[in-house]
């Protein structure tokens, strides 16, 4: 009907959206470790909802309609803590234009580079640009068949993390955003971020590599408590 207005989204419909889409405070509801007053005054302020009140009931309401299902950060911890932690020194980006021409160059003159079965070189083709992971000794031969007018940029004295994690990381979502997150909050700047399948590669410069192996390692081998410690 002309001129009808259309009803929009309820308190209700828009605190349980909030909550959706942050994930970490749909966990914490979970635990029961929410300040409800507080988190309802922030999801005011976010979203614009007139009734703090009416948020409030809402979020009390949110866990009974949770299905009974172990919180997505234990889910993350038992991939992370199920994988396995590689790494590869004296290691270089190479970042070249786009060009179907120059990925099937590269991919040919692979097969001969890779013939043991020991060398690094990994592809990744964007809408952009060529990126190329390889190892320090590689460099040369990957540069030669590219040529200079297609290269863009090249890092050198870099290293290479990668997580192998199991496959539970193909339908748990967050791994790779907690571990990224982890090197982010160590300070630690990673150059290229490669997923592959269940591997996940972070590229850091080689000043960087100890701690950064650090952080990861602290994730996948936990250190045990030890018999008898106390909180």
């Amino acid at each position: 009907m002309v001129g009808e207005k259309t009803a929009g989204p309820t308190t209700a419909e828009v605190t349980r959206r909030y909550i959706d889409d942050h994930p970490a405070i749909r966990d914490c509801l979970g635990y029961d470790i929410v300040n409800f007053t507080a988190l309802a005054r922030k999801i005011r302020a976010d979203t614009g909802l007139p009734n703090q009140e009416a948020i409030e009931v809402a979020l009390r309401r949110y866990p009974r309609l949770m299905k009974p299902e172990r919180p997505l950060e234990l889910r993350v911890l038992d991939v992370v803590k199920g994988s396995r932690l590689e790494v590869r020194t004296r290691v270089a980006i190479i970042t070249a234009r786009a060009d179907w021409d120059l990925l099937g160059r590269v991919l040919e003159t692979g097969r001969t580079l890779l013939a043991d079965h020991r060398h690094l070189l990994q592809l990744l083709q964007g809408p952009g640009a060529l990126t190329i992971l390889c190892e320090e000794d590689l460099v040369d031969a990957v540069l030669a068949v590219l040529g200079k007018r297609s290269v863009i940029a090249v890092h050198r004295q870099l290293s290479a993390l990668t997580v192998r994690s199991p496959e539970a990381i193909v339908e748990t979502p967050g791994v790779l955003a907690f571990l990224a997150g982890a090197l982010f909050r160590a300070g630690i700047n990673s150059l290229e971020l490669m997923s592959v399948y269940t591997d996940s590669t972070f590229v850091v410069r080689e000043r960087d590599v100890v701690h950064a192996f650090q952080v990861l390692s602290r994730l996948v081998h936990p250190p045990a408590e030890a018999p008898g410690s106390l909180d």
